[in-house]
C-alpha cells in the first residue's frame, strides 16, 4: 500500500514553526510574509505494510536505498564468475578476493594498513600482481573457499574447498612446467598462498612439504639473479617461516631450506622491512641443525662422544642465549607488557571429567602481532629442551632429570664441577623451563583464537600446537594432551570454535 507521511497538509515551514498555513500554492502567503523561503508541501512516499502479524510497518523512501552487504556466499559466487571469464582486470579479481579475506582471514578491524605488518604485507602484494596466472588465481579462488568453510560463513563446506584446491593445484603443476616458470613472482605467489590454504583443510603436511621443496627450488634458481625484485622482498616474511617450519617440524636441514633462509636473511638486512620478526627468524634458523645433531647422536650411539664430555649441550645453550637476547631486545623496544594472565573465559570438553580446569587462567597480550612473536619464540625454546632432555635420557639413564644431577654425583657427565649453565644450573631446572613454557602455550591459545583476530589468529599456533602435543606425549603428560586434541572443540563468548590445523609429521 502507498501513502504519504503523516495527515498534514500544510507546508513544511509552517509546520516546523507551529504556525497555522493559508496552503496557498506555490508558496504559502505565511511564508511570504515572514520572507521565508516556503520549501513547499511534498511529501517522501512511503510502503505500508499491514498484515495480521504486522501492523504497521514503516520504511521511508530513503532507507530503502541503503546498501545491504553481501554475504560471504554472494561474494564467492562473484568470484567464481569472474575467474570463469577473466574479461576484466586480473588485478581487480584478486583484489576482491583480498577483500574477502580481511574479513575472514585478517585481524578485525581490519588494520589501516596491512602493508604496515611483516607478517601480513605479502598478502596484498600477492593481489597486487598483474601477470597472466590461472595458477595464482585459483588458488585466491581456493583461499576464499576454505575461508568461508572453516570459518562457517556461508555454505562452502571443506570438500568444496579440497574440490577448489585440487583445481589450483593442477593448475600451478601445468606453470611450474612452463619455461621460465622459476623467475615468475606469480608462482611464487601461488605457492604461498596454496602452502597457507592447506593449514586449514589438509590433516598431514605431505602437499605442505612438497611446497616447501618447491620454494627452496624457485629460490635456488632465482640464487644466479644480480638483484632481487621488489616483489620478492614483501614475500621474504611468508616464505622464511614457511621454510623454518618445515625444517623445525622435520628436525633437518636436508633440503637447504635454511640456507635460503640465511639468502633471504641478508636480502631482508637492507630492507626497511627487516624488523623484531626477523631478528627472530634469524636466531631461529641455528635451530634445525642443532636438532639433526642432537638426533643423529640418540640414534647411532649409546655413549657419548668425547668431544661432548665437557660440555655436551654447549650448542644448546649457545642457541638459547641468543633467543633470550632477541626476547630482550624486543621486550625492551616495546616498552610496555607484551603479556598477561587473566581468568579463562572458555571451556574445554577435556575438562569434563574433573572438578576443575586444567588451565584456569589465559594470557592476553599487547597484540596479535605480539602474540604471533612470544608464541613461536616460546615454542621455538621448548622444542630446543625436550631435545636436550632426550639427549640427556638417552646417555645417562631414562629417568626423570633430577636435582641432584650437576651437584652432588661425580658420576653425572665430568663429575661434580659439570654446572651445565648459569641460566639452567641443573637438568631438572631445563625440565621445569619447559613445563613452565607448554603452560604458557595452552594459556596463549584463547587469544590467539578470538574471532576478532580472523583465522589468522588460530594460524599462529599451528607449529605450537605440534610442539605441545609432541612434549606431552614424551612426557606422559595424558591430561594435557587430551586438552591439546580438543582444542577445536573448546567453546566460549568470542571464541573461534571448531578451526582444526595440519598436524606435522612427528
Amino acid at each position: 500500500m502507498v501513502g504519504e507521511v503523516e495527515k498534514s497538509r500544510a507546508c513544511h515551514d509552517c509546520k516546523r514553526r507551529r504556525v497555522k498555513c493559508d496552503y496557498r500554492k506555490p508558496m504559502c502567503l505565511r511564508c511570504e510574509k515572514a520572507e521565508i523561503d516556503c520549501k513547499g508541501y511534498e511529501r517522501d512516499t512511503i510502503f505500508v505494510n499491514r498484515t495480521p502479524g504486522n501492523l504497521s510497518t514503516v520504511l521511508s523512501r530513503n532507507s530503502l536505498n541503503t546498501h545491504v552487504p553481501r554475504s560471504f556466499d554472494e561474494d564467492l559466487q562473484a568470484l567464481k564468475s569472474q575467474i570463469r571469464e577473466l574479461e576484466g582486470s586480473r588485478t581487480q579479481f584478486r583484489l576482491q578476493a583480498l577483500e574477502l579475506l580481511k574479513k575472514l582471514y585478517l585481524p578485525q578491524p581490519s588494520l589501516a594498513s596491512i602493508r604496515e605488518s611483516s607478517l601480513y604485507s605479502w598478502l596484498p602484494t600477492v593481489c597486487e600482481l598483474e601477470g597472466e596466472s590461472h595458477a595464482l588465481d585459483h588458488s585466491l579462488l581456493t583461499f576464499c573457499v576454505v575461508q568461508v568453510a572453516v570459518t562457517k560463513m556461508g555454505s562452502a563446506c571443506v570438500d568444496e574447498a579440497l574440490q577448489v584446491y585440487n583445481e589450483a593445484l593442477q593448475k600451478l603443476l601445468v606453470e611450474i612446467e612452463d619455461f621460465g616458470a622459476g623467475q615468475s613472482n606469480e608462482i611464487l605467489a601461488a605457492i604461498s598462498v596454496l602452502s597457507t590454504s592447506e593449514l586449514f583443510v589438509c590433516s598431514t603436511d605431505h602437499a605442505w612439504r612438497a611446497h616447501a621443496q618447491g620454494i627452496s627450488e624457485i629460490l635456488r634458481i632465482r640464487s644466479g639473479m644480480n638483484s632481487p625484485t621488489p616483489i620478492c622482498r614483501s614475500f621474504c616474511t611468508r616464505i622464511r617461516v614457511l621454510l623454518l617450519m618445515e625444517a623445525l617440524s622435520d628436525r633437518r636441514t636436508r633440503s637447504m631450506t635454511i640456507y635460503h633462509c640465511h639468502q633471504l636473511s641478508q636480502l631482508m638486512s637492507m630492507s626497511s622491512e627487516h624488523d623484531s620478526f626477523h631478528e627472530l627468524i634469524d636466531v631461529a634458523c641455528e635451530v634445525p641443525a642443532l636438532l639433526e645433531e642432537s638426533d643423529i647422536l640418540t640414534a647411532s650411539r649409546n655413549v657419548m662422544p668425547e668431544q661432548w664430555n665437557a660440555s655436551p649441550f654447549k650448542a644448546s645453550f649457545a642457541v638459547l642465549e641468543k633467543l633470550h637476547d632477541r626476547h630482550q631486545k624486543y621486550r625492551a623496544k616495546t616498552g610496555t607488557p607484551l603479556y598477561w594472565a587473566m581468568p579463562s573465559g572458555v571451556e574445554n570438553p577435556a575438562d569434563d571429567p574433573y572438578n576443575n580446569k586444567l588451565f584456569p587462567f589465559a594470557l592476553q597480550f599487547k597484540s596479535l602481532e605480539t602474540a604471533g612473536q612470544v608464541v613461536l619464540w616460546w615454542a621455538i625454546i621448548l622444542q630446543v629442551l625436550c631435545s636436550m632432555i632426550d639427549l640427556y635420557q638417552h646417555f645417562f639413564g631414562s629417568s626423570a632429570p633430577s636435582s641432584a644431577f650437576d651437584q652432588s654425583k661425580s658420576g653425572d657427565l665430568r663429575g661434580p664441577e659439570s654446572r651445565l649453565n648459569s641460566r639452567f644450573p641443573t637438568m631438572s631446572s631445563v625440565k621445569d623451563e619447559a613445563h613452565k613454557l607448554a603452560r604458557y602455550l595452552c594459556q596463549s591459545i584463547e587469544y590467539c583464537h578470538k574471532i576478532e583476530h580472523g583465522t589468522f589468529g588460530p594460524q599462529v599456533t599451528t607449529y605450537a600446537q605440534w610442539v605441545l602435543k609432541s612434549y606431552f606425549r614424551q612426557f606422559h603428560y595424558e591430561r594435557e594432551l587430551v586438552w591439546c586434541l580438543n582444542i577445536k572443540n573448546m567453546r566460549g563468548p568470542g571464541f573461534r570454535h571448531g578451526i582444526e590445523l595440519m598436524g606435522f609429521q612427528d
